[in-house]
This record gives structure tokens, sequence and C-alpha cells, in this order.
């Protein structure tokens, strides 16, 4: 598209693209008036700093013994309810009573890893977890002293004079 000749007489228009050619000889411009810097600090009076202070100073860790800042907003939040792998670990323990033990074993697998959860995640259930491994552990006990006893007691009346098959 061509653009309509300019009558006769006008300048051709700017070119906005064009550099600026800025004169050569400028005078020179007083420097910047800065405001008075502030007064320096005092110096470090004798006196050590106050203690008590409610909170540690940012980026060191908290007061040993106490929880984390109950404020801060980046702090992993606390899981609801309580942890299923102790409710798990302390039902299966208890079923191991009335199915020979076997459950018992997947009670105390499901209680060690419930602890561990719980001690990790802060998450309740700790000590369902260590419900369900005591439990678990004294059925799966029990009955290997059963199994023990009633090999024995087979092994001793079959060896026995009076046994006859």
């Amino acid at each position: 598209m061509t653009k309509p000749p300019l009558p006769d007489g006008t300048p051709p228009p700017v070119d906005p693209f064009t550099p600026v050619d800025y004169p050569a000889n400028y005078p020179q411009q007083p420097p910047p008036g800065y405001p008075t810097p502030y007064p320096p600090y005092p110096a470090p009076s004798a006196y050590p700093p106050p203690t008590g202070y409610p909170y540690p100073q940012p980026g060191y860790g908290g007061y040993p013994g106490y929880p984390a800042d109950p404020y801060d907003p980046y702090r992993p939040a606390k899981p609801p309810g309580t942890n299923g792998k102790a409710i798990a670990a302390l039902v299966t323990s208890l079923a191991g009573l009335l199915l020979c033990g076997l459950p018992s074993i997947a009670g105390i697998i499901l209680g060690i890893i419930a602890m561990r959860e719980t001690k990790r995640t802060g998450q309740d259930g700790f000590g369902l977890g260590v419900a369900g491994v005591a439990i678990g552990g004294v059925v799966v006990a029990l009955y290997l002293l059963y199994f023990v006893f009633i090999v024995i007691v087979a092994a001793g009346t079959a060896s026995s004079p009076d046994y006859y098959p």
C-alpha cells in the first residue's frame, strides 16, 4: 500500500524510530542533592542484651525441650485422626487369639510401621501401635510354647512302653 504524495511546501513527516541526536556540549550538571546521612549508631554498652524473649531469633532453632513456634504458618500440620495402621495392628493382634496366632504376626509388623509413622508425623496412635506389638508378641510366644509342648508330649507318648498303635 502506497501513501499519497504530500502537497508542495510541507516537510516530510518525522520518522519516530530515528535515533535522537543530543547536543555534544551540555553544561555540567550539578551533583544530585543527597539527604544528610543518619547519625551513627551509639557504641555498644557494657550491659548484656536482655534475656527472656518469648521467641528465638529468626534463623535459629527453637528452645530445647519445647515445641516449635505455634504460629509458624510453614510448619507441617499434624495429620488428623488416629493412624490406621496402629488400629489395624491392635485388631490383628487380638484376632490372633482366635485364629491360631497367624494374624498376630501381621499385627507385630503393622505395629512397628505405625509406631515409626506416628513418631515421624506426630499423628495419634503411638500407644495403639505399642499395644499391637506387645499383644502380638505375647500371642505368638504363647502359641509357640503351646506347639513346643504338644511336640514334647507327642514325642513322649510315642516312645513310652505302654504305647501300642
